[in-house]
């Protein structure tokens, strides 16, 4: 895949990213491997993790995968999020987890309220911070991550003058390039009218019904700072609506001929091919993070960008019509 300069970071890779959430955690060990080769024999090089991931241990698979070719990638990790200790019981208690999803995975976000009490939130302390890093460094076995995120960060976070002068003094000593934030888009959208520094790298969710807003200040800030998209699928919710809103696209007068064609084959490459690039396309968006553990997903979600059946005039049209479709249809 082609690799692109990520914003003003001194950083280059492709412009889609493997998101490291689910392994340890809804995946075991061997499907969390199989995937991360599967990306890496594809061309991936964009690994995003957390210390949270995978209850504490996500970190350390990527580093062990990654021994001895970790100057080719780039790794994004976080903190401010931290995972509780792990019992024997616990251990046994997500293998079980992990077979109920298999046979059962309408039982998913039920799970996942169940494991977000697993979990320690907004953890924003410089104490944390520092025991953070040395710990995502020995994991990741490597004395320097590419990024370092604020994880779900607050807007109050923006006014830790200590804890932000902490995360430069990390950049400054060379343990971290790249100083970053992972935030809803209002508080990304503040940072970056604040110019708040050292964080020069925005981590955001955006699907094709919420990107708007994440239009607004990715276009203002283009060859900026690094812009990330993450969670482009938006759930099973969001998947089931953008199918129905494509399907009435391919049926409307309005679009030309051979576009109304393109949409009509509604084969698993459609919607990859549709969300990926309505993000991406023209956006000033640099990199998106689909969670993909199955190999017929990451390599479907890479052909979307490789191989993509819309020009881009095709792709603006396409997110108009549904910015238009989802605004008429959705108040909020």
């Amino acid at each position: 895949m082609k690799e692109i300069e990520l914003g003003d970071s001194g950083l280059r890779a492709p412009q889609i990213g493997f998101g490291c959430s689910a392994l340890l955690g809804r995946s075991g060990r061997k499907d969390s491997l199989r995937a991360l080769g599967t990306a890496w024999d594809e061309g991936i090089r964009f690994f995003d993790t957390a210390r949270s991931y995978g209850y504490g241990e996500s970190e350390a698979l990527l580093g062990e995968f990654l021994a001895g070719r970790r100057e080719e990638a780039v790794i994004a990790t976080k903190f401010g999020i931290l995972p509780a200790r792990q019992n024997g019981f616990k251990k046994v208690a997500k293998a079980v987890a992990r077979g109920i999803l298999a046979a059962a995975p309408a039982g998913h976000s039920m799970l996942q309220r169940r494991a977000a009490s697993q979990f320690n939130h907004n953890q924003f302390t410089v104490p944390v911070l520092r025991q953070s890093i040395e710990e995502s460094l020995r994991k990741l076995r490597t004395d320097c991550v590419d990024l370092l995120f604020l994880h779900a960060a607050p807007a109050s976070v923006l006014e830790q003058e200590d804890l932000l002068e902490a995360m430069g003094r990390l950049v400054e000593c060379g343990k971290v390039k790249v100083a970053g934030l992972s935030a809803e888009p209002t508080v990304v959208k503040l940072a970056l009218e604040q110019g708040t520094q050292p964080l020069r790298a925005m981590q955001f969710p955006c699907n094709v019904f919420e990107i708007s807003g994440a239009l607004l200040f990715a276009r203002r800030h283009t060859g900026g700072p690094l812009l990330i998209a993450n969670h482009p699928f938006g759930g099973t919710a969001r998947v089931q609506q953008c199918y129905a809103i494509l399907k009435e696209l391919a049926l409307n007068p309005d679009f030309d001929l051979q576009l109304r064609t393109k949409l009509e084959k509604a084969d698993d490459t459609l919607l990859p091919d549709v969300v990926l690039n309505v993000i991406l396309r023209d956006t000033g968006i640099h990199v998106v993070i689909p969670a993909m553990m199955k190999v017929e997903h990451i390599r479907t979600n890479i052909r979307a960008l490789t191989h993509s059946r819309f020009d881009s005039a095709e792709i603006a049209r396409i997110r108009e019509a549904l910015s238009t479709t989802t605004t008429a249809s959705d108040p909020r």
